[in-house]
């Protein structure tokens, strides 16, 4: 029991040292009671001159964070060590997979054990919440040109004659179709669809939701082969043509966060008008297109580990960066749902950037399906854009290899001006991952016609858009610029 009494410090010694987690008004959630209050209070006067002493040195070295990024798009091929390795029969063959199936095997065992102890709520299913908020909720499956099975969800009010807009709404990175119903009625999925919008929840290959294929098992490495290219090139496509033929809409609005940008640049560069045609326009928080001034340490460490994090990813996790593994899901449920949620408040500060824009009260509730599972390929994919400005590529394989798959020895770069549907870009100024230059350039280099609006909320982080604390301010702005558009009849 020590350990685990030790470990519960961590989060008092951040309180204390901070005052604990930040809220619009500047208190814990209603009916909540901070159980160290007497203890911080006290102590907040004593740590004030400390803390005014440190607070700019520590913002001046923060200021240096982008310099690793930059130095990695530098010596990126030099970096790339291991690609000969991860490229040959080695980690290809019967062998990661049979290492891999131990690991999967074991934590499984792990996950039944510790979910007996410390139970494990049911994952949110969108068509089975929406009722609990007055919604009328629909599920179905949906199937990719490549065998890979999609969950798609309709949320929409029962008590509209017609409706306004249908919108269609795909998940952002480690998250999936519930990502926008996490703080119930105050949700993006119900303001919606209490406006008499149709909206649907798209699932991308990987995520919960979408781990099925018709062939292929999700404990196959070669199921896992996939990253933000296949999102868009096959799930998106897909899922808006199933839609299309549900609604009959030439008219879809497309909302979304970070990934959820990628997956429409790709799609635009290799189909053109194909699907565009469908859309009448898009409103993203911080999309991912360019990617190569990120600030966060953890990330840029990641970046230079990106290959051992492959080669490991391929001998131990059929590829899968696996958070939705029975005993990581139960870690990441307890620790941040039930055992000490300010902890984690903390990590996805650090991660994702100082905000007081995340809703600790939630987070028994979201944590039941985030973190979600993602390919390595897919993360790894993102980590290679760090440090490139203006660079948005294929995946990268090594020289040789991208000779053989493309003809040539750096990958194709995506043509962000074939994007030409309306966009409405809305960078999170605190972000320290999808930096708000970075979106900039991104909306920059659509086609013309492609412009329609960039702004930049200056409160909120990457973590923020799953959990806000004033969900009118950061998706208050998408939804006014959704109808005056539809208002206009753009």
């Amino acid at each position: 029991m020590l350990p685990c009494k030790l470990w519960a410090l961590v989060p008092l010694a951040l309180l204390i040292a901070t005052g604990g987690p930040h809220h619009a008004n500047g208190q814990l959630p209603l009916g909540s009671v901070n159980p160290v209050a007497s203890v911080v209070e006290p102590l907040g006067g004593i740590l004030d001159p400390v803390l005014g002493v440190l607070s700019p040195v520590v913002g001046a070295v923060a200021e240096l964070a982008p310099i690793p990024g930059a130095l990695l798009g530098a010596v990126a091929p030099e970096t790339a060590l291991l690609n000969p390795l991860l490229q040959s029969t080695l980690l290809q063959n019967n062998i990661t997979q049979f290492s891999s199936d131990i690991v999967t095997s074991l934590t499984t065992v792990v996950g039944l054990v510790a979910n007996a102890v410390l139970p494990v709520p049911p994952y949110l299913r969108p068509d089975q919440e929406a009722p609990k908020f007055g919604f009328v909720g629909e599920a179905y499956n949906v199937t990719t040109s490549d065998g890979y099975i999609l969950g798609v969800f309709r949320v929409r009010s029962g008590t509209c004659r017609s409706y306004r807009s249908v919108v269609i709404i795909p998940p952002g990175i480690l998250s999936n179709a519930a990502t926008f119903i996490f703080i119930k009625e105050n949700s993006l999925v119900y303001r919606l669809a209490r406006e008499c919008n149709d909206v649907w929840l798209f699932t991308f290959r990987g995520y919960l939701f979408g781990r099925g294929h018709t062939l292929l098992s999700d404990t196959s490495s070669e199921f896992w082969d996939f990253y933000a290219y296949h999102w868009g090139v096959y799930d998106l496509p897909a899922q808006i043509e199933f839609v299309y033929r549900k609604t009959n809409s030439t008219r879809m609005r497309y909302f979304g966060v970070d990934q959820s940008g990628s997956a429409l640049l790709f799609m635009n560069h290799v189909h053109g008008q194909r699907y565009q045609r469908f859309l009448a326009g898009t409103y993203l928080l911080a999309p991912i297109g360019y990617f190569a001034r990120v600030k966060s340490v953890v990330f840029d460490t990641m970046a230079v580990l990106r290959d051992a994090l492959t080669a490991a990813g391929a001998l131990v996790l059929h590829n899968e960066l696996a958070f939705m593994n029975p005993a990581i899901h139960s870690v990441v449920y307890n620790l941040c749902g039930r055992i000490s949620p300010v902890t984690c408040y903390y990590l996805l500060q650090i991660l994702g950037g100082n905000s007081k824009e995340i809703n600790i009260q939630y987070f028994s509730y979201a944590f039941a399906n985030v973190l979600d599972s993602i390919s390595i390929k897919a993360f790894t994919y993102f980590l290679q854009q760090n440090g490139k400005l203006k660079y948005m590529a294929y995946y990268d394989y090594g020289r040789a290899e991208n000779l053989r798959r493309y003809n040539r020895t750096t990958p194709e770069n995506v043509n962000l001006a074939a994007t030409t549907v309306p966009c409405n870009f809305y960078a999170l100024g605190s972000d320290i991952v999808t930096v708000t230059e970075d979106v900039y350039d991104t909306f920059r280099a659509l086609a013309p016609a492609a412009r329609a609006s960039f702004q930049v909320l200056p409160n909120y982080n990457g973590a923020s858009p799953f959990a806000p604390v004033n969900s009118e301010g950061i998706y208050g702005p998408l939804i006014r610029k959704m109808n005056a558009d539809v208002a206009a009849g753009a």
